[in-house]
């Protein structure tokens, strides 16, 4: 019987609701790199020992677990990031989120963990960071996936979220954290949504539930910074690589920002999924027919990993 406090307890289960008869495997690992800060990351492997051709890289207030179902639908090796401030990873002194200041700690990690080249999958934070990892360093980056995620997302917006991530109270229980979620129109699923709830937070000295990322436990009178996403489109017109953006229907990426996504990048290739923001969690086997597709058109897994009999590859 798996251990109830086992983080990777049900993904079993969850690899037979997604239809994957044969799911890769999960660890945890954490490095510490030279500027002093540990980063945790979630390793995918195979039985035969491939290496990990494909790095994920969760959005904001969320954590590396927001990809589990994606990465075991996909079915190839990987490693998923808790980014600095979230999850198990440490948090900032300077509370400095954005991805200009991130990307430091991000590709030194990658290194630690001896992942290759390969496609780099960011949502939300984590694609305008991924966008910065590929210019930055260019020899690590085969290919670029934005899920949910325009540099033209409006700023003010950006900035809204991180402070109702400040000012988040505490909850009773995970049903109040499922509650808060559905009123905020972060999904409708219920039982995904409690899954990640069970990731994001912790047991806090009061006996109340609190988030483990770093934003509502900053001191009196601090505020984060997520960094200007605009600053990414330099990054992204400057790219020599396949580009992928996945939007959900009903996500942040609106038809006007799709529009103009691809007028400033003709050669990217776009996805519409039937989703809110967090694609990952909520049309995780679209997500993953689309990025197995694009992958294989570009030749960006060698070879292509099957998925397992009843993986599906919708689009």
């Amino acid at each position: 019987m798996a251990d109830p406090d086992d983080e990777f307890a049900d993904l079993a289960e969850l690899a037979s609701v997604s239809g994957v008869a044969e799911p890769l495997r999960a660890s945890r690992q954490v490095v510490r790199t030279a500027d002093g800060q540990e980063t945790a990351a979630i390793r995918w492997d195979t039985a035969d020992g491939r290496e990990a051709r494909i790095t994920y890289l969760h959005g904001l207030g969320i954590d590396a677990h927001s990809f589990d179902a994606t990465a075991l639908a996909v079915g190839a090796p990987a490693v998923a990031l808790d980014l600095p401030g979230h999850g198990r990873s440490a948090w900032r002194e300077d509370a400095d989120y954005g991805a200009a200041a991130t990307a430091p700690t991000v590709l030194a990690a990658l290194d630690a963990l001896a992942v290759p080249p390969g496609i780099v999958v960011g949502h939300s934070l984590g694609a305008i960071l991924a966008a910065r990892l590929a210019a930055a360093a260019p020899e690590r980056v085969t290919g670029l996936v934005l899920v949910d995620m325009s540099p033209d997302f409006a700023q003010r917006a950006v900035e809204r979220i991180a402070r109702a991530l400040e000012t988040e109270e505490p909850f009773a229980d995970l049903e109040q954290v499922v509650d808060r979620a559905v009123a905020a129109r972060v999904g409708d699923d219920r039982t995904v949504l409690r899954r990640e709830a069970r990731h994001t937070t912790v047991l806090g000295a009061d006996g109340r539930l609190v988030r483990r990322h770093h934003f509502p436990h900053l001191p009196a009178g601090r505020t984060s910074s997520v960094g200007r996403f605009a600053d990414a489109w330099p990054d992204l017109e400057a790219l020599d690589v396949p580009v992928l953006l996945v939007r959900g229907d009903r996500g942040y990426v609106s038809p006007k920002m799709h529009a103009q996504f691809t007028a400033r990048l003709p050669d990217a290739e776009v996805v519409t999924v039937a989703a809110r923001h967090a694609v990952q969690n909520q049309a995780p086997r679209e997500l993953a027919a689309a990025i197995r597709a694009w992958a294989g058109r570009h030749g960006l897994l060698h070879p292509i990993e099957e998925p397992s009999p009843g993986a599906s590859d919708r689009r």
